[in-house]
């Protein structure tokens, strides 16, 4: 329920749909990167081939170093000169200038800005075609895009570097074909640095279902709008176009990335570390893969804060862990000393039952006994009123005194009473003999055999375990003298070990 209770948390905070379909890409870039491996493959065993013309090795150079170009910008800028030279030795200056705005464009994602400066410069000033000075343009703005990152905080170079800018995308705008994509997404950056993210998010929400995911130009789109969703306040949505650039960026192979170190500081910003550092350090390995020095320098600048924010959540994860580690093994013992509990209450409880069982068994062994008795008092009693009435009505009253006087009514009566009683007594409290006499001193105490009836002083006993402890009751029951009773009591009082307790102590027999 906690688990589900955070993912439902999150997923109203985070895209977490893209960022689980980018965590898939990213655990298969290898296969991505396979496939532009295996074009520039078949581009280089092209370019070993004798048979092919100049022309033809120009523009496999050429082919190379777009191949590169976002994948290792260093080798872009090889097999772009190595094109420019190819271009000299042909002797074709349209195919020479191609080499070269090609090289500026490769010279500036790699940071070597001073010859892309300097050539960018001389070919500004040559008289171009208008294609060529579309490339130009292009070429222009990307480096001074570059250089403006870089120069980030230096203000004083600000304007300068804005304005060049500027031109080169003004000059774009004007001249590119209106339903251009490249212009299209030129605008909505132009509405965007304009303080227009409307205008913007307008155009690029239509600007991007024209374009293929893997495109390098969908990738800038989605960051772009990323920026937008940011200035409409659109946290979530910023998210989410961010994870889409990336995403595109994997697809297509892209090193030189800008979207997957700007994901890990929004989330970093969230309190995601985990994923942050997942993405900063994939980010860091791209940028080292494609030699990007201006993405290692941006990825430089927030490694330390993540990785730092991200180990100290490690360290409080492993700190959480523990104490949750020895609150298992104290829930873990508190189980077993219950279970341990429950068992012996079990066991007390089967053995308590077994008791009762056979107590029950007693019992009804007790009443089937004394419904016996009764039945064969009534009897008896029946067989007395015969007799009575009989003597009565034939006038021998003597005869009928001296028979009641002789106790030959009474007598066996009162014999199977007291037999029936040791008994039924004996069976409910089968160790009653043992524990009385632990009671009493060792030279006093009582043996009776097995089968021979209890003593008066015992049956006084039995009585009292009994609940009858009243002297006047007992000497009824057994028909004697109540001073008889006191007698006994006081005489097997006189035999107990702890003689104060002792009748006491009989009752908890």
């Amino acid at each position: 329920m906690l688990a589900s209770a955070c993912a439902s948390s999150d997923s109203g905070r985070l895209p977490i749909d893209e960022l689980d379909t980018l965590d898939g890409l990213l655990a298969n870039v290898k296969e991505y990167d396979a496939r532009k491996i295996h074009r520039i493959d078949s581009l280089m065993s092209r370019l070993g081939a004798s048979s092919i013309s100049d022309k033809e090795r120009w523009r496999v150079n050429m082919d190379l170093g777009r191949e590169y170009f976002a994948f290792c910008s260093d080798s872009a800028a090889h097999y772009y000169n190595a094109a420019r030279k190819m271009a000299i030795a042909i002797g074709n200056d349209s195919l020479i200038t191609l080499s070269r705005i090609a090289c500026v464009n490769a010279w500036g994602a790699s940071g070597i800005f001073t010859p892309a400066q300097q050539n960018l410069q001389e070919l500004d000033s040559l008289p171009l075609s208008p294609a060529l000075r579309l490339e130009l343009n292009k070429v222009g703005r990307q480096l001074y895009s570059y250089i403006r990152a870089y120069a980030k905080g230096y203000d004083d170079m600000m304007p300068y570097i804005n304005e060049a800018y500027a031109r080169y995308e003004k000059y774009l705008i004007d001249n590119m074909p209106e339903d251009d994509p490249f212009r299209r997404f030129l605008v909505a950056q132009n509405h965007a640095n304009r303080n227009e993210p409307e205008r913007a998010k307008k155009e690029l929400d239509a600007l991007m279902p024209r374009l293929s995911d893997d495109s390098n130009l969908y990738g800038m789109a989605a960051y772009q709008m990323a920026d937008v969703c940011r200035d409409l306040g659109q946290d979530k949505e910023r998210g989410r176009y961010l994870a889409l650039a990336a995403m595109s960026d994997v697809r297509g192979s892209v090193k030189e990335t800008l979207a997957l170190p700007a994901l890990a500081q929004w989330l970093y910003e969230k309190g995601e570390d985990k994923r942050a550092y997942h993405y900063i350090n994939s980010a860091l390995e791209d940028a080292m893969h494609g030699n990007a020095r201006m993405r290692l320098a941006d990825i430089a600048s927030l490694l330390p804060l993540i990785d730092d924010s991200y180990r100290k959540k490690m360290a409080s994860s492993r700190d959480e862990l523990m104490i949750y580690l020895i609150l298992v093994a104290v829930l873990f013992v508190i189980s077993g000393v219950l279970l341990t509990y429950v068992m012996r209450s079990a066991g007390r409880t089967r053995l308590a039952n077994r008791k009762l069982e056979a107590q029950s068994r007693v019992q009804e062994s007790y009443i089937g006994h004394f419904l016996g008795l009764c039945s064969s008092y009534s009897e008896k009693l029946e067989s007395m009123r015969r007799l009575v009435s009989r003597k009565i009505a034939s006038g021998q009253t003597d005869e009928l005194l001296k028979t009641l006087k002789s106790g030959k009514f009474t007598d066996p009566e009162n014999d199977d009473f007291f037999k029936i009683f040791d008994e039924t007594f004996l069976e409910l409290y089968p160790n009653f003999l043992e524990r009385f006499n632990e009671l009493l001193r060792p030279e006093c105490r009582i043996t009776v055999k097995r089968g021979a009836p209890l003593s008066t002083e015992l049956r006084i006993y039995a009585f009292m375990r009994l609940g009858v402890e009243e002297s006047v009751r007992i000497a009824k029951i057994l028909h004697c003298s109540v001073s008889t009773i006191y007698t006994y009591r006081n005489r097997m009082r006189g035999r107990a070990i702890d003689r104060e307790n002792f009748e006491r102590q009989v009752l908890d027999i």
